[in-house]
């Protein structure tokens, strides 16, 4: 069986979805006697998305196809060639809520992971919601199988999209545990402290800088209000990439009376990243939406006491191994933060039942799953 893989509309290797796919395509790579896979890719991405070895051959493709409206129409006639050329028994779009094509001659599989943009306000342009709302459910109906990385997202794109339940499965992101691990603190702290201009305590969130979605706005001013009430030495640290609106939430920091403690340190290299969550005193994740959340195990399993929202997936992804708070309300982000800041007994509670959280979710699992789903699709419709 020959199986291709999009590789569009993943960010680069900078987010969550392109993590999904890095991780899951390793794991596919793995698996003895699986079938053939070609990964469709952008050339100057090769090295990011495909495994090394001989499981996966590279289709790429130029800079041309960046273009977001040549990238759409590619997907629409460019992509239905390329599936008969190749002779594809099974195409498997990871990124499948930001690329799909209209129709392709092989049966295809999908992972919507999540419709944040119809949970937040303003999260994107007008052109892009309207492609959102009005289109994006009639390609995702036209898949053989949907996959999709937590129950709440499951809902939502049976709601959303009409598609039966059984057309949906759920396929779990996962957390590779030899790179998130606990670290000697003081060591860990080494590491990062100099490269990212960061001090010892911190709180930190990890996510790309994005206005309203991500939350940061509403974050600084709980940081703001906690720091004001039981003075606490801690810097809040905020990893991630400039995004949609960041220049709002650059505003906020440098209108805080505590300016000086809320570190910006971009996007965080993937071997640093494990060690800022080790060297952290909390780490805090207060999106308004998530199809799942992987920072939040990421942080479990590197052994930092996790707080975060009760909307979405997360309390899902959390279980009982996190305190949840309301992500709209500042006063209960810095209630919640502040409770585990404050007592050590509980804090060291979160951070053991964090770490046995994490060890719940693997990608190897999540592979193997989403492989049965592609051999079930071929199987249907020989």
């Amino acid at each position: 069986m020959r199986v291709g893989i999009t590789t569009f509309g993943a960010d680069g290797g900078k987010s969550g979805m392109s993590q999904y796919i890095i991780k899951l395509l390793q794991q596919l790579a793995l698996i003895p006697n699986g079938p053939e896979f070609e990964v469709i890719v952008y050339d100057d991405e090769k090295s990011i998305f495909v495994p090394p070895g001989e499981k996966m051959a590279p289709i790429c493709f130029g800079k041309r196809l960046h273009n977001p409206l040549i990238n759409l129409a590619w997907h629409l006639v460019g992509l239905p060639r390329l599936c008969q050329k190749r002779s594809y028994d099974v195409l498997f779009l990871p990124a499948a809520n930001r690329r799909l094509p209209f129709w392709v001659p092989c049966p295809s599989v999908g992972t919507v992971h999540d419709f944040s943009s119809t949970h937040v306000e303003d999260k994107y342009d007008k052109a892009r919601m309207f492609f959102i709302k009005r289109y994006t459910p009639i390609l995702i109906r036209r898949l053989n199988m949907v996959l999709t990385v937590s129950e709440n997202s499951k809902r939502d794109i049976m709601s959303f999209c009409g598609i039966p339940e059984e057309k949906v499965v759920v396929t779990p992101n996962g957390v590779d545990l030899e790179v998130y691990f606990p670290q000697d603190r003081n060591q860990a702290l080494e590491r990062v402290q100099a490269k990212y201009a960061i001090r010892s305590p911190y709180i930190l969130y990890v996510s790309r800088i994005e206005h309203p979605g991500k939350n940061h706005v509403r974050l600084i001013n709980a940081f703001s209000r906690l720091k004001a009430k039981t003075k606490i030495p801690h810097q809040l640290v905020l990893a991630g990439t400039p995004w949609g609106r960041a220049e709002e939430v650059y505003e906020t920091a440098a209108r805080s009376a505590y300016a000086e403690d809320i570190s910006f340190i971009g996007f965080v290299d993937g071997l640093d990243l494990p060690s800022l969550y080790s060297a952290a005193d909390l780490f805090v994740f207060p999106s308004l939406y998530e199809g799942f959340g992987m920072p939040i195990l990421e942080a479990m399993a590197c052994g930092v006491a996790t707080v975060c929202s009760n909307l979405s997936s997360m309390p899902e992804v959390a279980g009982d191994a996190a305190l949840l708070f309301d992500p709209y309300d500042e006063d209960d982000i810095s209630r919640t933060m502040e409770q585990i800041l404050e007592n050590d007994g509980l804090r060291v509670q979160f951070v053991q039942k964090g770490f046995e959280r994490s060890l719940l979710y693997s990608w190897s699992s999540a592979a193997k799953k989403t492989l049965e789903v592609i051999y079930q699709v071929h199987e249907q419709n020989r």
